[in-house]
């Protein structure tokens, strides 16, 4: 009997991860009494924010991809030997509510929560660390740092929690998108060109 697909066997972690965030958001904000789900409102600047999120979602693999041809640190690994064979054959409806779950519950607990606790910088520094976990992920982490960045500025501009959520899922879901046909890379020839 084959194994089943790697996405479904990692899905049980990043649910849990997600609704950990979530519930600590939740119970944070009560007790602290921030309320960031006041905050939340479907305005014309969360379709924007959705379409932004997809186009850095693009940005990104393409400037990651540029620099795995140039051989840079271990951005190839990321893409072929960790995330790519992870998500591959990751179906559409897993890849929205994946990218809806670590959208909101992400957000609601870096930009709603840690934001007016610590400051936009140390939740950006934060969020970047979740990303990563191996020091082959260190550009990654870093790249997630920036975007953190990015949502808690959308956040502070609009005063609506919405906006950075809509991005998160919009980057999210294309990446997803883009990993689940992910194809194993075809092995480099060891033999010289002919002259």
């Amino acid at each position: 009997m084959p194994s089943p697909p790697r996405w479904r066997q990692a899905l049980p972690v990043l649910v849990t991860l997600q609704a950990t965030l979530g519930a600590t958001a939740l119970v944070w904000g009560l007790v602290r009494d921030i309320p960031w789900w006041r905050a939340l409102a479907v305005t014309p600047e969360v379709l924007a924010a959705l379409l932004a999120g997809g186009f850095l979602s693009l940005a990104s693999t393409g400037f990651f991809q540029f620099l795995a041809r140039r051989g840079f640190s271990d951005v190839g690994w990321v893409l072929d030997g960790f995330l790519g064979p992870l998500f591959r054959g990751l179906p559409l409806s897993w890849a929205i509510g994946l990218s809806l779950l670590s959208g909101f519950c992400e957000e609601a607990f870096f930009r709603g929560i840690l934001v007016p606790e610590f400051g936009l910088w140390a939740s950006s520094v934060l969020f970047g660390l979740l990303h990563t976990g191996d020091r082959r992920l260190a550009l990654m982490g870093l790249w997630a740092g920036l975007m953190g960045l990015g949502m808690g500025l959308a956040w502070q501009i609009t005063g609506n929690l919405t906006v950075p959520v809509a991005l998160h899922a919009g980057c999210n879901f294309l990446s997803f998108v883009q990993l689940a046909r992910w194809m194993e890379p075809a092995p480099a020839s060891d033999a010289a060109p002919e002259r």
